[in-house]
């Protein structure tokens, strides 16, 4: 395992990082081997430091690996260490009314969710899903977001993804102004999906939106 020299004095410092149960670290030079069953979560590649010379892997919930960058850099600003392209999220935008649908899962509070974004945008950089595969990518009380990837492997930017839960929140269940329950799922050109609703933290973190269904009363949360 090769971490860049910043990260990896950090982590010589804080030996407790490493025993993380939730969180493994991977170098950057295994960026292209597939995901294994002993790694859970969504798959974060990115530079910790500006300096970094090539980027850090990290798996785990999305809390769980921002959690882990602010403890090895707590001064880590995504938008400085890792900005992410305008134009990336300006294309997704256009495409989002076609292709999202409300009400596909039992549903999850307003407020997790919306807490469940803001990590996911705090992180920068990329986030990845191994192909044919769901990745739980946050998870608190009985509220969880998912990025499934419809065919290859995929990665996109952390802060796009951010956006899709957002627009969940904003147009399924209700006005935007509603803070309550919250269900649905944005397709991306049929080649990943982001799915936000209900999540049952103790179940595995590949665990398919799909096990959830609305059913006729949205489950604990109430109806969409």
């Amino acid at each position: 395992m090769h971490l860049p020299k910043p990260a990896l004095l950090s982590l010589l410092a804080l030996p407790s990082v490493l025993a993380h149960p939730a969180l493994t670290l991977r170098s950057a030079e295994e960026a292209i081997t597939p995901f294994d069953a002993t790694e859970t979560g969504i798959r974060w590649t990115g530079k910790i430091f500006v300096s970094d010379a090539e980027p850090t892997e990290l798996y785990g919930s999305a809390e769980d690996i921002y959690n882990q960058i602010h403890t090895l850099n707590p001064d880590y600003d995504p938008d400085v260490v890792n900005p992410d392209p305008v134009e990336v999220r300006d294309v997704l935008l256009g495409k989002r009314a076609e292709t999202r649908g409300c009400g596909v899962t039992a549903t999850g509070s307003w407020e997790n969710l919306q807490e469940a974004s803001q990590f996911l945008r705090g992180l920068g950089s990329q986030c990845a899903a191994p192909a044919k595969d769901c990745r739980r990518m946050t998870c608190k009380n009985t509220s969880a977001t998912y990025l499934c990837s419809e065919g290859n492997a995929v990665s996109e930017r952390c802060g796009t993804l951010a956006d899709m839960v957002s627009d969940i929140i904003r147009n399924c269940c209700g006005p935007a102004v509603t803070y309550g329950q919250k269900s649905g799922h944005v397709y991306k050109d049929r080649v990943y999906s982001v799915w936000a609703g209900y999540g049952n933290c103790n179940h595995a973190s590949t665990t398919r939106p799909t096990q959830y269904p609305h059913g006729s009363n949205g489950g604990p949360n109430g109806s969409c």
